[in-house]
C-alpha cells in the first residue's frame, strides 16, 4: 500500500461509463493491477479521484470510471454519465455483448462512525487485491484510502470498490459486474 495525496470534493464527483480507452495522460495513477483472462483483459487503477477499470473484450475497449467533473475526460462514446449522490443502480448493454451492471452509493458520516469505518477499511487493505493510501491534507483527519477488491473469471469481472473521503466524512462505495 502506497501513500500519495488529494482528493476531489465529493459533491464534484461523477460515475462515467465510456466506450471506448482513456489515454493516460488524462489522470494519475497511484497503483494498478491487470487481469487477464481468456476471453478479456483489463486494468484497475486507483487514481486521485476514485478509480478507473479498464476492460478489453473482442476488439472493443469500455472504461468504468469514478473521477471529478473538472476532469477532462472525451465526450465521444459516453455510455453513462451519472453524479454521485445517495444510491443508484445502472445497466448497459454493449453491441460487443458486454453486459454491464454497476451499483455506487455515497454515504455521509458522523465523525465517530466515519473514523471506525476509516479504521476497518485500513484493515481490509492489507489484504485487498489493489489499495491505495493517500497523505492527509490535515492533521485532524486520516489520509484518504481506496481499496478495490475483484473475481474474475472467464465469463465474468466483478469490482468491489471502496473510496474514503475523510475531510467530509464520507465513504463512495462501488459494485461494478461485467458479464461477458
Amino acid at each position: 500500500m502506497s501513500v500519495r495525496s488529494a482528493r476531489p470534493k465529493v459533491n464534484d464527483l461523477i460515475f462515467r461509463l465510456i466506450g471506448r480507452s482513456i489515454h493516460p495522460e488524462l489522470y494519475t495513477t497511484c497503483a494498478s493491477v491487470d487481469i487477464l483472462q481468456k476471453d478479456f483483459a483489463a486494468t484497475l487503477r486507483v487514481c486521485e479521484t476514485g478509480h478507473i477499470a479498464s476492460i478489453q473484450h473482442k476488439g472493443h475497449a469500455v472504461c468504468e470510471i469514478l473521477t471529478s467533473f473538472q476532469n477532462p475526460l472525451p465526450s465521444q462514446k459516453r455510455l453513462l454519465e451519472k453524479p454521485v449522490r445517495g444510491c443508484r443502480s445502472e445497466s448497459v448493454r454493449l453491441e460487443s455483448g458486454l453486459y454491464y451492471q454497476v451499483s455506487y452509493q455515497l454515504e455521509e458520516l458522523d465523525y465517530v462512525i466515519f473514523k471506525n469505518v476509516h479504521e476497518e477499511y485500513l484493515m481490509d487493505a492489507q489484504r485487498a487485491d489493489l489499495a491505495y493510501h493517500f497523505i492527509s491534507e490535515s492533521r485532524l483527519t486520516p489520509g484518504a484510502l481506496s481499496i478495490i477488491d475483484y473475481e474474475a473469471n472467464q465469463n465474468s469481472l466483478l469490482i468491489h470498490a471502496f473510496h474514503t473521503f475523510p475531510d467530509e466524512l464520507a465513504v463512495v462505495k462501488t459494485q461494478s459486474l461485467f458479464e461477458f
